[in-house]
């Protein structure tokens, strides 16, 4: 009975110790998140690659957020046929303790759609700045980085534990019946100290209690305590500071170079981001997609598109009105109308690709592609040549023309009204230009000095052979160019814009009956009318009667026609038969029968509104050409002046990467000396020392209980094959780094003067299209002018003339987009230039800070801290010795 007391005892003892032998899995969770964090405060000092917010657990409004605890997390709907894998593995029942936590059908956060901020649409307002702060938010790939850079920082956590005091403890406890008279009850207990020194040092100091019970007969216990310690110094193999503290040096090094590499993939996710652009960035991985530039310029693409199209829909209009007045040709309209549905078709196919790269774009930045944006910035509004309230204002004067031309559509029941609107907003357009000539005036400094640093960079590539046109670089013909604008073309067509306005106006005030007899009796119109009607050369055919506009043989063989009705009336009432009906004929009518159909549906006011708002649409049109000159000449780019050379030296100092490899060159240089340590013998010097107790009591010691060795121990490196060739293969891996050193620093050369030729070349480039822009503006207002003033009475117009507006009209559209797309890329490599010579700088909220002027002058580069350099004394290359020499 007194046995199974203390057998039970014992397990009772053994289970509480076993319950209280570890903290919580939060506490350990807790202790090594402190543990990493404080390696990562010490070691993110330094500003050249400082990482601001090195947090691995996600904001409460990330997709990634985890709302459940870390420490029981519920398990997530699971495969069917796999989940019965867990119920039955190996045809023996499974666990029943998977589901103590719960189950869970989110996987992402549920919760994070409640903090997205949403405009009255239902959709997120997004700016490349938003974008980047939502991918710094949701973007899985930067998660991982974070977590990277955490677990670089657990390396070096892990290594130095291994050099701070090691504390041991542990208790056993045993039972021992021996027989039916014999039962004792043991305890083992030990607790310690240890510690690893960084010259390859061991010391250990233990001390050791037992204590016997003997549980039979009177019963009596037997305690000892003994107190060891030892040290253990090596000698050869595994002793000195470089070999011992090899691990702990690599994962320090280690752990910098996943700060830099942390603060490189910043930069190029930014870019990424922000161009679409990825920066060839060593051992940094970043994915590709589409960039917040890229959608910008969409955005563009599709407005010059749809400017394009009411270009072509104005120039359909006037054929059909040519062609009616029989001073155009058919294939002339049924051209212009082609061209217009392969650009509407083209129109459709540019919205179905931005939609696509919206959801890519969306993706990329961690969210699903359901996800409603409205992507708009300032950045591109420079290049939006036409306002977009101009564009719709075009396009909705389209719409009343296309009214006007059906014939038996009556006029919108508030045609008036809409009309005296549409005078005001487009009055609101002339402010706009107003607005985009002051701009223009305030550009002019910054234009002549970018003209004037194009021409010295022009110079040598003239003097090479290269022919470029003057106009490109001329400061003189960009300010002559800019005088004519402000001085002669955009007040004359103001002039005109103004005649139209007083034309619209007296239809939006006069009642449709009164102004239907002031038609009838165009004298009647007064001075202001008449003055417009004489500068927009309409002159009295804008007040007579739709007979005034057909040609003399027109007429007669109108009335030839009327007088073949009469007859035709006179001879079957005389006969009084009925003549059967005419049957339904294919071909076309007679020139008689078309022009007698045509009087019988002229209405003189509507076909006079239709000429005033034919006009005016016209002017609106070559409004849209001032506003895209104003603009143009008003843009600048931002100068671009480091040589190669410079650049290249820069990159030297600055560039993480490069600092990086540097690193990963001594570190593969670094392993010769550490493999080699391994072919050494092993030679180590113990001292051991143990006090133990002199009597029962177990806490007297005694000297007479305690002896002292000292151990020389030599292991001959006899047999070191593994060594040798582990030290063979560790110099063949520096020669590779070596190469590999040198062949990076050939690729960031090439790499910056490719990227430098792309910036001179973009700047070229950019006046060119500029200058190109100039001359498609010019070409669609001389067309639009050659069809203003149609050929004379019974005079047709050039049949050219339809293929020439199309050409000029595609023309201008197509060197808008070039302008566009060569604006994106010389900002795309201007920005991977700052990122390639390693001076790309990013704010606490991850957004770029333009540098300004990238030039050859000191000041114009980023002031960034250089590292204070470290006193490493030179050897001479040595002269070739045979004794170096392979045979």
């Amino acid at each position: 009975m007194d046995r199974f007391f203390c057998f039970l005892c014992l397990i009772a003892l053994a289970a509480s110790l076993g319950g209280n032998a570890g903290c919580s899995r939060q506490h350990y969770r807790k202790k090594a998140d402190q543990e990493v964090y404080s390696v990562l405060r010490q070691g993110n000092t330094d500003p050249r690659w400082k990482v601001n917010d090195y947090r691995i657990t996600p904001d409460a409004a990330s997709r990634m957020y985890d709302p459940y605890n870390p420490d029981r997390e519920p398990m997530p709907t699971d495969d069917p046929a796999a989940h019965r894998k867990m119920q039955s593995a190996g045809g023996m029942k499974g666990s029943r303790n998977w589901y103590e936590h719960g189950c869970t059908s989110h996987v992402e956060n549920p919760r994070w759609r409640q903090y997205l901020l949403v405009n009255e649409k239902g959709e997120i307002p997004l700016d490349k700045d938003k974008a980047v702060e939502l991918a710094r938010l949701h973007a899985s790939d930067y998660q991982s980085r974070l977590e990277d850079l955490y677990l670089a920082a657990m390396g070096v956590s892990r290594e130095r534990y291994r050099f701070d005091v090691q504390f041991l403890g542990s208790n056993d406890l045993t039972y021992k019946a021996a027989g039916e008279n014999s039962s004792t009850l043991t305890n083992n207990a030990k607790v310690g100290a240890s510690r690893r020194l960084a010259t390859g040092a061991t010391w250990v100091v233990e001390a050791a209690n037992k204590i016997t019970w003997t549980l039979t007969g009177s019963g009596s216990w037997d305690p000892s305590t003994v107190i060891s310690a030892s040290v253990t110094q090596p000698l050869l193999r595994g002793a000195g500071r470089k070999i011992v503290l090899e691990e702990l040096t690599q994962r320090e090094r280690n752990f910098l170079t996943e700060l830099r590499k942390m603060v490189l993939f910043q930069q190029g996710h930014y870019t990424r981001l922000v161009t679409g652009s990825t920066p060839q960035l060593r051992d940094v991985s970043i994915p590709g997609g589409s960039g917040f530039y890229q959608l910008l310029e969409q955005q563009i693409l599709i407005q010059n598109q749809r400017q394009n199209i009411i270009g072509l829909e104005d120039s359909l209009n006037r054929f059909i009105e040519l062609f009616d007045a029989g001073q155009s040709e058919l294939i002339q309209v049924e051209e212009t109308r082609q061209t217009l549905l392969n650009a509407q078709s083209r129109l459709v196919g540019q919205i179905n690709e931005y939609q696509s790269r919206v959801e890519g774009y969306v993706r990329s930045l961690g969210l699903p592609p359901d996800l409603k944006v409205s992507i708009s910035d300032p950045l591109l509004e420079q290049f939006q040549l036409t306002s977009p309230t101009l564009t719709v204002l075009m396009e909705e004067v389209g719409g009343y023309l296309a009214i006007m031309r059906e014939k038996n559509r009556a006029l919108p029941e508030n045609f008036r009204e809409a009309t005296s609107t549409i005078v005001r907003r487009a009055a609101g357009e002339i402010s706009i230009l107003n607005q985009d000539l002051d701009m223009l005036q305030k550009s002019m400094p910054d234009r002549i000095a970018s003209l004037q640093s194009l021409e010295s960079v022009l110079a040598e590539r003239i003097a090479g052979g290269e022919r470029i046109a003057p106009e490109v670089y001329d400061t003189a013909t960009f300010t002559r160019r800019v005088e004519a604008l402000r001085n002669e073309d955009i007040p004359r067509n103001l002039a005109r814009l103004q005649a139209s306005f007083t034309l619209l106006n007296l239809i939006a005030e006069t009642e449709e009956e009164t102004l239907r007899e002031m038609i009838r009796n165009p004298h009647t119109f007064d001075t202001p009318v008449q003055e417009a009607l004489q500068l927009l050369n309409l002159g009295d055919s804008a007040g007579a009667d739709a007979d005034a506009h057909l040609s003399a043989q027109q007429q007669e063989l109108a009335k030839i026609a009327e007088q073949l009705d009469a007859l035709q009336d006179a001879l079957q009432e005389a006969l009084d038969i009925e003549l059967p009906q005419a049957p339904v004929r294919d071909e076309p009518m007679s020139e008689a029968e078309r022009v007698l159909a045509e009087l019988r549906q002229r209405d003189g006011y509507r076909d006079w509104v239709h000429r005033a708002f034919s006009v005016f649409q016209n002017e609106l049109v070559t409004l849209s050409l001032m506003q895209t000159r104003t603009r143009l000449q008003a843009m600048t780019l931002m100068p671009v002046s480091v040589t190669p050379e410079e650049a290249f030296q820069t990159a030297s100092e600055h560039r993480l990467d490069w600092m990086n490899q540097r690193s990963e060159l001594v570190d593969a240089w670094r392993q010769i000396d550490f493999t080699a340590d391994r072919l050494k013998g092993f030679l180590s010097l113990r001292f051991d020392g143990n006090l133990g107790t002199a009597d029962g009591s177990g806490v007297k010691f005694s000297k007479n209980n305690s002896d002292l060795s000292v151990t020389l121990n030599w292991d001959s490196p006899l047999n070191r094959y593994d060594q040798m060739m582990d030290y063979r293969a560790s110099q063949i891996d520096y020669q590779r780094a070596r190469r590999a050193y040198y062949t990076y620093v050939d690729s960031v050369q090439a790499e910056l003067r490719n990227t430098l030729r792309n910036v001179q070349m973009n700047q070229i480039n950019f006046e060119i299209n500029r200058n190109t822009v100039l001359v498609g503006t010019i070409r669609v207002d001389v067309m639009q002018l050659r069809l203003e003033q149609p050929p004379q009475r019974g005079a047709r117009i050039d049949t050219n003339a339809s293929q020439q507006l199309i050409n000029a009209l595609d023309g201008l559209t197509n060197s808008q987009n070039d302008l566009l797309r060569t604006w994106v890329a010389y900002q795309t490599q201007r920005m991977l230039l700052d990122c390639y010579m390693g001076t790309m700088t990013l704010d606490e909220r991850g957004r770029w800070v333009d540098p300004g002027i990238i030039g050859s002058s000191p000041h114009t580069i980023r002031e960034l801290p250089l590292a204070v350099p470290i006193p490493v004394p030179i050897i001479e290359t040595p002269r070739l010795n045979r004794r170096y020499v392979e045979e």
